[in-house]
């Protein structure tokens, strides 16, 4: 596009000194290039930040490394290499043997554990009626007593003092029996809340081992595809493998990557809208919008280390990236990752340099078609 410009000003410089007969002399040849240099430069400058250019893009989406936290032996597999699931779709079995007797086991003590705790209940509930019952009895021999205190009209003194004495022996008793009551149901209690516990961790063993044995069930995380799939029935998934046994590509998560000079995109905002051109499409064109402006590179993440970074290997080449949705969801699934090509951002306000971008698009779109 640069040389497009610069063999227009030509051609019209051209016109000019040969149809208007301008003198060819030095100081007119010095003033067409000069401004021939401000012209174009500004033209430049106005077009590239109103509507930035791209030629480095990349189609990305989330990719997912499948591998199961669990060692067993895979059982079955049930997809292939390329094949596109739904979220949810069953991938792979691993052997249930180990996993299986856990939970069989920890629900027979859950069963034998909650008939504890009826028991325990029961005997509470017996210890609360014996309490109630030899709290009554210490109430009735008290009230004795206290009526044979105030009782005056008994033919001898002796004889009442022998009465209250025989109802005091009787209160001492009930009161006995009554301290006694409610220790055991304190010690019925104490043994309730135990079991009430036991229960409780019993149920949690066996939820873990329940949730052990799901996990030999691997499913698809998200709608998308699988690629470089390696799991095999009959191998051994383990925990810490080298590598994943395959990897999944997420549907619904495709985004344009475009890299632009820093200087280039300082304009560019979420929400300005894009065309962008691919390899794999030639004089084709998709539009989208800007979702995010990435202004940050891992250039300047300094690491923590133990020795002072040295200045002079600190630097950026000077790129920042811009992500773009794009419109047309179908085309989006249908392109694949990695795919290349070119793209341009158009910013706000819309001005006369769009259009420059626009026809400077769909020739490199066109350009597709050669086969360098």
């Amino acid at each position: 596009m640069i040389i497009a410009i610069t063999a227009i000003y030509c051609a019209l410089v051209y016109a000019a000194f040969r149809i208007i007969k301008i003198p060819v002399v030095t100081s007119t040849i010095a003033a067409a290039a000069g401004i021939g240099v401000f012209l174009i430069g500004g033209v430049l400058i106005g077009w590239q930040g109103a509507a930035p250019v791209s030629q480095q893009l990349t189609l990305v989406r989330y990719v997912v490394a499948l591998n199961p936290d669990l060692k067993a032996l895979i059982e079955k597999v049930h997809v292939e290499v390329g094949q596109r699931v739904k979220k949810g779709d069953l991938l792979f079995e691993l052997d249930t043997g180990q996993f299986q007797g856990p939970v069989d086991s920890y629900t027979a003590d859950l069963e034998a554990a909650k008939k504890q705790v009826d028991q325990l209940l029961a005997a509470v509930n017996s210890a609360e009626a014996t309490l109630n019952r030899t709290k009554a009895q210490r109430d009735a021999v008290k009230a004795k007593r206290d009526a044979q205190a105030r009782l005056k009209e008994l033919r001898s003194a002796a004889a009442r003092e022998l009465r209250l004495i025989e109802l005091e022996s009787d209160l001492d008793a009930a009161e006995a029996s009554v301290a006694e009551a409610i220790a055991l149901k304190a010690q019925a209690e104490a043994a309730l809340a135990a079991g009430r516990a036991h229960v409780a961790s019993v149920q949690g063993s066996l939820d873990k081992a329940a949730a052990d044995l799901s996990r030999t069930r691997f499913t698809a995380p998200a709608d998308g595809v699988l690629v470089n799939w390696q799991a095999r029935a009959g191998t051994i998934s383990a925990v810490f493998r080298a590598s994943a046994v395959g990897t999944f590509v997420v549907s619904g998560t495709t985004r344009a990557l475009v890299i632009f000079p820093q200087n280039l995109i300082r304009n560019v905002k979420v929400g300005d809208a894009a065309e962008v051109a691919f390899l794999t499409r030639p004089g084709k064109l998709a539009t989208g919008k800007v979702i995010r402006v990435a202004r940050y590179t891992g250039e300047g993440q300094l690491e923590a280390q133990g020795k002072i970074p040295v200045v002079a290997n600190v630097g950026s080449k000077g790129f920042f990236s811009a992500v773009v949705k794009l419109d047309d969801d179908a085309l989006a699934e249908g392109l694949g990752l990695g795919e290349g090509g070119a793209a341009v951002i158009y910013t706000q306000p819309e001005g006369p340099f769009h259009i420059i971008s626009r026809i400077y698009l769909r020739m490199i779109s066109l350009s597709f078609f050669l086969p360098f």
